[in-house]
């Protein structure tokens, strides 16, 4: 079971490629991002092994039922509505920004409209299935797509055009105080472990997280890898340039023995299928959510009939989201994006400092 808590934390942090964290960060390389990211790193493994320990005390229950042991239905009610909010914008923002970018690279005379509708409909349709089925989308999707950007990752690593120098040069910027945005965008990568507050559902009595100290480790790797690849390709001044610097820097790249010359294509491609299992895990997270602040709610996490209220629910987070990429355009969307991460950041803490200390007045309890 240790390998669903694992699969959340890889389909995040690699999500993280993707999004607009590795622009955020590059925009402050000479300004803080160095030690923002050392600090982010600190500060995601602390929330990491908070939540972990918090959860573990709770086998068999999500967020939703936890808060409703300790706390009076309004607070939960209203609670588990900006929760929703939060995880149905986390991947709002990143199906809205593929959407851009298949019509920026695939096909520039389709309407991103029309892309995003025929996202969010296969998005929608999989949150609307069991939390298990969920899962289980989830692993299928890490298993054929994590090797592949692994891969890509080692080549990036490995490639002869990577500037070693210019990596130096950002480096040495360690020095320069830490910002909230760039902390903010660097712990994002550890994100994964909050999807814990509705998939802790699926784990038994007896379940202990093991081998929690990889977490830290490949997030950090993974970080780094996401700053510092691209200002190795493109130079310390060139990188700020692209707003989606890592198909940027995918581009870069080529596969001289390989079917697929360019791996630009190959790079879109899996991260198609990474934004609809994203998307569908978040929006299925939001929908649960929800339907929690229903005192008659009852979670059941493999049921055989979908409930009406799903496709309602999803629906209605489908149509949001459309409209989301009508009232915004790319410019609007990145600003917005980089608040939101603050805001995120903040809930999270929230979110795992109150469940550590309902977890621990528990065992006192107890």
């Amino acid at each position: 079971m240790n390998r669903y808590f694992y699969y959340n934390f890889i389909l995040v942090s690699f999500i993280n490629l993707l999004l607009y964290v590795p622009h955020i960060l590059i925009q402050y390389r000479y300004t803080g991002a160095v030690s923002s990211i050392v600090v982010g790193i600190v500060i995601g493994t602390i929330l990491v092994y908070m939540y972990t320990s918090a959860m573990a005390r709770y086998p068999g229950k999500g967020l939703p039922e936890i808060l409703k042991l300790h706390s009076p239905q309004w607070l939960v009610t209203i609670s588990m509505l900006f929760f929703s909010i939060m995880w149905w914008f986390a991947t709002t923002i990143v199906v809205v920004a593929y959407a851009i970018l298949i019509n920026r690279f695939f096909n520039p005379d389709a309407d991103a409209n029309i892309i995003l509708a025929m996202l969010v409909i296969a998005c929608g349709y999989a949150a609307t299935r069991s939390t298990l089925s969920v899962m289980f989308i989830v692993e299928i999707g890490m298993i054929v797509n994590a090797p592949i950007i692994i891969f890509i990752l080692f080549k990036a690593v490995r490639s002869n055009q990577l500037n070693w120098d210019a990596i130096h040069v950002v480096a040495n910027y360690i020095t320069e105080m830490p910002t909230l945005t760039c902390i903010a965008a660097s712990t994002f990568i550890f994100t994964g472990y909050i999807n814990l507050s509705l998939f802790n559902r699926l784990f038994p009595p007896n379940f202990r997280f093991k081998f929690r100290f990889i977490y830290p480790i490949a997030g950090a790797v993974i970080l780094l890898i996401t700053f510092f690849v691209p200002i190795g390709f493109h130079g310390t001044e060139g990188v700020n340039q692209y707003i989606y610097i890592w198909s940027q820097t995918a581009d870069s790249l080529l596969m001289q023995y390989g079917f697929i010359e360019r791996v630009l294509f190959l790079f879109l491609i899996v991260f198609l299928n990474l934004t609809l299992v994203y998307t569908m895990s978040g929006w299925h997270q939001a929908m649960e959510f929800v339907k929690s602040c229903f005192p008659s709610y009852r979670p059941e996490f493999d049921s055989l009939k979908t409930p009406m209220s799903n496709y309602v629910i999803v629906g209605i987070f489908a149509l949001l989201s459309i409209l989301y990429l009508m009232l915004t355009n790319e410019k609007m969307n990145m600003i917005i994006t980089t608040y939101w991460l603050i805001v995120r950041f903040f809930v999270e803490i929230l979110i795992v400092v109150w469940v550590f200390v309902l977890s621990k007045r528990r065992s006192k309890a107890v």
